[in-house]
């Protein structure tokens, strides 16, 4: 079965020959948009598909001093040929060519989470929402239209198989629940049903990278297919407990803790290999991919994936006898 095949048919619940491996990173070397060192990570971790990160387009272009509310008024939408399009459009395209046997997918972030990536902070943000949040609203909805419009531009245009979708900002400390219905969940709605529009093959990541456990509970009837979270930060849900909190059917996608402190970047392989193995046991074989809470340190031994690969192989082998 080729790494493709592999990757959409776990994603739609299909018998697979091993469970696919899937884990993304930033990049450090922005030279050539980042397509070499994306196309080189993919193929030096051996694994099934390859999340493209958005690494020079996560602040969005703005007029004047960003971290002034007001500085953000007056968004025009841009057109494919501007580099905050073209670039990302380029970007996609090449590394999707480059992909020879494998999926690829693309980081969506919803229009709050652009403005806090652009501001650069967790606080800010939410200074944004305090100062004036019928403002922000309206900003919101623009940047949302341009959103729209790449994502028109990505799935017709470029070769991928589908949206990496990531949701944040529900955290604990940061609205009530009552305020997050009201205020960003249409946007992460509207976002996941114009994903669907365009793809049958979109994963929707509950994103903790901060190390702060969300309101699961706010996206759990989201209109997802497969679904990746933080299982070490999310009160310990496992991969087992997740398919039983999730949307029946789904797809779970995870297991690993991507950060410093996880085995798959400080263990050996025996230990990563004897990990990756409980997971499968906690997960089965259908409707499972292996994956990280989230973006994996930029200098993970890419080794450290292949044994991860070599585990699921010989765990296939192991359940088949």
């Amino acid at each position: 079965m080729d790494k493709r095949t592999r990757f959409l048919n776990a994603m739609e619940g299909k018998p697979v020959d091993r469970v696919p491996v899937s884990f993304y990173t930033h990049s450090k070397d922005l030279s050539d948009n980042a397509v070499a060192e994306q196309l080189d990570w993919f193929r030096r971790c051996g694994m099934d598909a390859l999340c493209v990160e958005t690494d020079g387009y996560m602040e969005y272009p703005v007029s004047g001093d960003a971290n002034r509310l007001a500085c953000w008024s007056g968004l025009s939408l841009h057109q494919k040929e501007d580099p905050y399009i073209a670039g990302q459009l380029d970007r996609a395209k090449r590394i999707a060519d480059g992909v020879e046997d494998g999926a690829v997918f693309f980081m969506i972030y919803t229009p709050f989470s652009t403005i806090k990536h652009t501001i650069g902070g967790e606080q800010k943000i939410m200074e944004f929402y305090r100062e004036d949040p019928g403002f922000l609203l309206d900003v919101m909805k623009r940047i949302e239209e341009d959103t729209f419009r790449l994502m028109d531009y990505l799935m017709d245009e470029t070769g991928i198989d589908g949206l990496f979708v990531s949701l944040q900002n529900a955290e604990e400390w940061r609205f009530s629940p009552d305020e997050y219905v009201s205020y960003l969940k249409p946007f992460d709605e509207r976002l996941i049903a114009h994903a669907n529009a365009l793809s049958p093959h979109n994963i929707l990541h509950m994103c903790s990278w901060t190390g702060v456990p969300n309101r699961l509970e706010l996206w759990r009837d989201y209109d997802y297919q497969t679904v990746n979270w933080a299982v070490t930060i999310e009160r310990q849900m496992n991969l087992k407990q997740g398919r039983e909190y999730f949307r029946p059917g789904v797809t779970v996608m995870g297991g690993f803790d991507s950060t410093e402190n996880g085995i798959l970047y400080r263990g050996a392989r025996e230990e990563i290999m004897a990990y990756t193995k409980e997971q499968l046991a906690l997960a089965g074989q259908v409707g499972t991919i292996l994956c990280g809470d989230c973006s994996v340190p930029m200098d993970l031994n890419p080794e450290h994936v292949r044994y991860v690969v070599e585990a699921c192989e010989e765990f296939a082998k192991e359940i088949d006898k």
